[in-house]
């Protein structure tokens, strides 16, 4: 890792050098441990999964769905922090990853929410909760792991996870609401989207700004 190496290959290559100085268990079983991780069909779902986020990203649908939810919520006090939260509702059926969800917020929207008056404080503390919801909302990254190592059924995780995803939406979106409010988080000459505005949107055929641009 201090050489620059991908973090995957430092940690392959130093659990593998167990096997080569070891006097007890023989280099084949490394091997045979490495092919059979790979010959599990639901630990094959994960690097599919993350192949399917990249495509999505490279094609603009991540792009859209930051306009959608900016013209659906983006008129409500605390704007950009409900952005935030719808955002990373949607995003849990692209990247499946808390982490990568979190960090992709805190370069588009982080700066944003900073220049319009948010404190950094209420800013980072939205974007880092709000991106548990990805990891909820399935199909997650989290429950093929915990499904597989458990052996538990997986399409019934994600079935258990769409209630508790929505329900952390809904009260995360009444927090941040309350706390914009108070502080005054509240954008100037607000006004609802109409349903063709966000039928515009969703089909990525909107050109301009709805409410205040940010």
């Amino acid at each position: 890792m201090l050489i620059g190496a991908p973090i995957a290959f430092a940690i392959g290559i130093s659990g593998f050098t167990f096997f080569l100085t070891s006097d007890i268990m023989p280099v084949s079983i490394g091997v045979q441990k490495i092919a059979t991780v790979s010959q599990s069909f639901p630990l094959l779902a994960v690097p599919f999964f993350v192949l399917a986020g990249h495509l999505m990203n490279e094609s603009g649908i991540t792009d859209r769905l930051f306009t959608f939810s900016k013209v659906a919520v983006g008129w409500m006090a605390g704007g950009l922090a409900q952005v935030s939260i719808i955002l990373s509702t949607l995003m849990g059926g692209v990247s499946g990853s808390a982490v990568a969800d979190a960090a992709m917020e805190a370069r588009v929207l982080g700066p944003q929410m900073i220049s319009n008056g948010y404190s950094k404080g209420y800013s980072s503390a939205v974007i880092a909760i709000s991106s548990l919801i990805t990891s909820t909302i399935p199909p997650s990254i989290g429950l093929i792991l915990y499904g597989y190592v458990g052996q538990v059924s997986i399409g019934r995780l994600f079935m258990a996870g769409i209630v508790p995803g929505v329900l952390m939406m809904v009260f995360l979106m009444t927090a941040a609401w309350l706390v914009a409010r108070q502080r005054g988080y509240v954008m100037k000459e607000m006004r609802k989207p109409t349903a063709r505005e966000l039928g515009s949107s969703a089909w990525g055929q909107s050109g301009r700004c709805f409410f205040p641009c940010f």
